[in-house]
């Protein structure tokens, strides 16, 4: 099945022609819809549901920090899917955390920062029939490159995918702002979320409408 939303551009996100695993249960307090192709996801738009617990006792951990001014209450979901070289789709999901103080922070095993995508639900967003995407990079930047609001609601491309880090700390800025989408049911607040400063990435580089990077799938990262 191949999904489609509008933006406030007229265009469409499409969804690749890809099914989750793991269907929604309870809405975006369980988190983002991961899992493996072939299996009949559930409706568009209504979060993505969590994936499989924490990893194996004695990984190394990491200590992701995100600063986030303006968004109180944001709901923020780290995720990591990758191919096997066998063909098959492994993916993680984090608890949902909320930005307290202008910060929210996880401790994901470091080996889950590689081909690493996080989601946001800010409080003000209507139901725009998909999940805010972080965008680690959008077209024509280069890591450390700064990027301003006005630039990211400019590009029409961005990566999902972080790198990630094998350190055991590290603080990433995190900019989401409030625009207008058209959604479900015809035009509703959302969101862009980006990183202020341009982050090492992993393909796939993804079609942004205004700059949003929305999901409705998993997004498998190279």
């Amino acid at each position: 099945m191949t999904m489609s939303i509008r933006t406030s551009a007229g265009a469409r996100f499409r969804g690749v022609r890809r099914t989750l695993a793991t269907v929604l249960a309870t809405g975006l307090a369980t988190g983002l819809v991961v899992g493996v192709a072939g299996v009949p996801a559930g409706a568009a738009g209504s979060g993505l549901a969590t994936g499989a617990g924490a990893s194996a006792t004695g990984d190394a951990r990491t200590r992701v920090l995100f600063t986030v001014p303006d968004c109180e209450g944001c709901e923020i979901q780290l995720h990591q899917a990758r191919r096997t070289p066998r063909g098959d789709v492994r993916t993680w999901s984090s608890r949902v955390r909320r930005v307290e103080a202008g910060t929210v922070s996880f401790r994901p095993a470091t080996r889950r920062t590689h081909g690493m995508s996080a989601t946001v639900r800010a409080p003000w967003e209507g139901q725009t029939g998909y999940v805010t995407t972080v965008a680690w990079r959008y077209g024509g930047k280069q890591v450390g490159d700064p990027v301003t609001l006005p630039e990211a609601l400019a590009k029409q491309r961005a990566s999902a995918c972080w790198e990630g880090v094998r350190g055991r700390r590290v603080t990433i800025p995190l900019v989401v702002a409030q625009v207008e989408v058209d959604g479900v049911h015809g035009r509703v607040p959302g969101s862009i979320a980006f990183v202020p400063s341009t982050q090492a990435w992993l393909p796939p580089m993804r079609r942004t409408f205004e700059g949003v990077l929305g999901s409705q799938d998993v997004n498998i990262c190279r």
